[in-house]
């Protein structure tokens, strides 16, 4: 008999739960430029390494970081607790924030090589549907991230997406931008990008039921069989270039009648489907 399951606990989201004390064994630290007041964050280091080759090369390779507090300089604390939480299991909802949050957790992911994160980020402002009001900031977000390529594209593709779409749209917010001024020279930037950029690939529409077979795809040429036998379907023996239809099928055996006369009879091998 094997012995039951009797784990009590959620272990990664308890860690996260409790921290800082008494199981977190490295800080992250930030400084508020405009107030100068400091925050932290605690984690635990086998948690991120195993996350993250960067945190493994950082907390246990041959240069390991020998500090507990690591002042953080380039994320916002509330940027890099969502990223924290990432690795810990916890939910995140992508589908919650601005384009601006999205650009800042993409270079967190990018800089600590986690493409399932990165590609999910992607994904969500792909899927993404644009309003007028929108159009000229996501546009900014994009310039500023154009590092991150392939979040930036994602961005300058629903851009895009939008101005060809939405010509009236676009020749009231060109109406509206003073020429020479920021919004108007990204105006015009996104403009000729647009211009340039390739039409999403859409699906193509999906094959037709044969009439005949009422397959997808159509089963011309395939074998009759038990599976795929249809009443009133036209096939043809390999050994004849005449038409029959099928009437029934008892076991392996195929009643037909001609179609090109009265003809009819039983057969019970290389029958085919024609179109």
């Amino acid at each position: 008999m094997a012995a039951p399951n009797i784990q009590t606990i959620d272990l990664m989201a308890t860690l996260r739960d409790i921290s800082p004390n008494p199981t977190s064994d490295v800080t992250f630290t930030f400084v508020d430029e405009s107030t100068g007041k400091t925050s932290q964050l605690a984690a635990h280091k086998l948690v991120l390494a195993c996350g993250s080759t960067v945190f493994m090369a950082q907390f246990y390779g041959p240069i390991q970081e020998k500090k507990d507090s690591i002042p953080v300089e380039d994320s916002t604390i509330g940027t890099f607790k969502i990223f924290l939480d990432v690795f810990y299991n916890k939910k995140v909802s992508l589908e919650s924030m601005d384009y601006q949050l999205l650009g800042e957790l993409f270079y967190l992911a990018n800089k600590h090589y986690l493409d399932t994160l990165k590609d999910s980020i992607v994904q969500e402002v792909s899927a993404r549907k644009l309003v007028s009001g929108q159009v000229l900031e996501v546009a900014k977000v994009a310039e500023k991230h154009a590092h991150l390529e392939k979040f930036a594209n994602a961005l300058f593709q629903i851009c895009s997406s939008f101005v060809k779409d939405n010509h009236e749209a676009t020749l009231e917010m060109c109406n509206n931008e003073e020429v020479g001024e920021e919004n108007s020279m990204t105006l015009h930037r996104l403009l000729a990008r647009a211009s340039r950029a390739k039409p999403r690939q859409s699906r193509p529409p999906p094959a037709p039921v044969c009439n005949n077979c009422k397959h997808v795809p159509c089963l011309d040429g395939e074998k009759l069989t038990e599976g795929n036998f249809v009443a009133n379907s036209r096939v043809s023996f390999s050994t004849s270039r005449s038409k029959f239809k099928t009437v029934k099928l008892d076991g392996s055996h195929v009643t037909f009648v001609n179609v090109d006369g009265g003809h009819h009879g039983r057969f019970q091998s290389h029958i085919y489907y024609v179109r």
